[in-house]
């Protein structure tokens, strides 16, 4: 199996990848590079030369700065079919986030020296980068609102249904769906302390809306969870 058509099975049907022809993803893929990462390694530095766009194929990458306190802010995480380094195929400006794996990740690379004409040949694909450019601001503007003020409760729920909905995986016995992450980084990725997500994680337990076990939880509940995501907002 070549590239492209590894590319092809293994991506999902909304991919950028995904709606070009069979012949515009060979010739896209002619100029490509797999990298792998293992577990905890980075991708990109904040900073660094904005000169590729990338793809993920396997596994999870998390997207994050550090604030002016030091502290991480997770701005987004990224499986199967997502894209990084999109603003530098158009801009090639420097990185303005970290990048790095959650779990072993594989990615096809992307030079903008290769991208660019490929573009301007492919007006379909260039607009479906738009279009994936405008999601991601609207994702970053819900963000920055949710992290801004709220309550704790109903921010925390509405950071779990954005991650079941983009990350979500349904159980062996399809009782429930959930996903794996830590609290401390469940915590980064909503704005609030571990701690506070420890507790309203096992107040939800108890209230039978969600299961929490060995890093992975389970959301036994989803309209329960839904109407205190809709508490405040």
């Amino acid at each position: 199996m070549n590239l492209s058509e590894k590319v092809y099975e293994q991506l999902p049907q909304d991919s950028i990848l995904r709606s070009l022809s069979r012949q515009e993803l060979d010739d896209f893929m002619s100029f490509a590079v797999v990298k792998r990462l293992t577990r905890g390694e980075t991708l990109i530095d904040a900073g660094d030369p904005g000169d590729s766009m990338m793809i993920v194929l396997a596994g999870t990458l998390k997207v994050c700065v550090t604030s002016s306190s030091g502290r991480e802010v997770v701005l987004d995480y990224l499986g199967p079919g997502g894209i990084i380094g999109e603003i530098a195929v158009f801009d090639g400006k420097p990185r303005t986030a970290d990048v790095l794996a959650v779990d072993g990740a594989e990615l096809v690379v992307l030079q903008r020296r290769f991208v660019l004409p490929f573009l301007e040949k492919n007006p379909t694909a260039a607009l479906r980068i738009i279009e994936l450019l405008c999601d991601k601001l609207r994702r970053t503007n819900a963000l920055v609102q949710d992290g801004s003020a709220g309550s704790k409760a109903p921010k925390l729920a509405r950071g779990i249904l954005r991650l079941l909905e983009e990350h979500g995986v349904r159980d062996e016995n399809s009782v429930s769906i959930g996903f794996r992450m830590s609290q401390t980084e469940l915590g980064n990725y909503v704005n609030i302390s571990r701690e506070n997500v420890n507790r309203q994680l096992r107040e939800w337990e108890d209230a039978g809306l969600v299961q929490v076990a060995r890093g992975h939880i389970s959301i036994l509940d989803e309209v329960a969870l839904q109407r205190v995501a809709d508490d405040d907002s």
